[in-house]
């Protein structure tokens, strides 16, 4: 198992104003709090043991009761920074829907930590070979299935790290079957995942500005874009980044990832140096 677990996706001296919601999992308060000092951290617990408890209190820990299973999640959009929900890949019942349920939650530039357990797993594999499924109980995905379900509920980024492998020489057998073993995914067990609500770029357009600006600054793009009002819509974008001082290189990676046509990159951005 490597040092941390899904933890180390988090960046050493994250945010001090973030927030994370840990789910039935106290494990991850202690290294969490480590790396986020001064943020605002909750667990969601469906039974809270009595360590837990005491983990939260040491930990300035929020404690909240509900199964999230059962879609007892807190109420709101755009509250967490970070998310980490190991086990919702493996045993929930609505996978798509609860993904869903938890991008809604993670503010623009937040991503989800979770894991899976690997259906092409060579002692997987093997048992499939021999007419037995190893479990019932949780789901095994591929890592292109993850992908997929993942990219369906509206993640930009996903990231894998191995979290379990088991070194074999069965692992030969498999290749001769014609298995690929890309990332040596047939000898890993677990896979580790961070699942971005954004992509790296858009993540860090957001940061600069409140959604509001970035709404207006996209509204007025988009309708000079299609030819509405031009010069009116114009005047009003420049002025709107003289008021808030947005500076040039934002301005035009904004541009660069709102608008569809080449030629209107090229217009606005030649005409906010005017």
């Amino acid at each position: 198992m490597l040092k941390r677990g899904l933890v180390q996706f988090v960046p050493p001296n994250f945010s001090s104003n973030a927030t994370a919601l840990v789910i039935d999992d106290e494990k991850y308060l202690a290294p969490l709090r480590e790396l986020m000092p001064a943020a605002k951290i909750a667990l969601l617990s469906a039974d809270p043991s009595h360590k837990a408890v005491e983990l939260c209190k040491q930990f300035d820990v929020d404690l909240m009761t509900g199964d999230y299973l059962k879609g007892a999640l807190p109420k709101g959009r755009k509250i967490f920074d970070v998310i980490i929900a190991e086990s919702c890949l493996s045993y929930s019942l609505d996978t798509y829907i609860l993904l869903m349920e938890l991008n809604q939650l993670l503010k623009d530039a937040g991503f989800l930590l979770t894991q899976f357990f690997n259906v092409r797993f060579i002692d997987v594999l093997e048992s499939l070979r021999l007419g037995k499924f190893p479990t019932q109980e949780k789901k095994f995905w591929a890592k292109y299935d993850a992908v997929k379900i993942l990219e369906g509920a509206n993640y930009k980024e996903i990231n894998f790290l191995p979290a379990e492998r088991v070194e074999s020489s069965a692992v030969n057998d498999w290749l001769n079957f014609g298995f690929d073993n890309f990332s040596d995914d047939l000898i890993t067990k677990i896979w580790l995942v961070k699942a971005c609500k954004s992509t790296a770029e858009v993540a860090a357009l957001k940061e600069f500005f409140t959604e509001e600006i970035r709404a207006e600054l996209s509204r007025l793009i988009h309708r000079v874009e299609y030819g509405i009002d031009v010069a009116e819509n114009l005047s009003s974008l420049k002025n709107l980044c003289r008021r808030e001082n947005i500076f040039a290189d934002y301005f035009n990676d904004f541009v660069a990832q709102v608008t569809c046509h080449n030629d209107i990159k090229k217009f606005l951005i030649e005409s906010y140096e005017v």
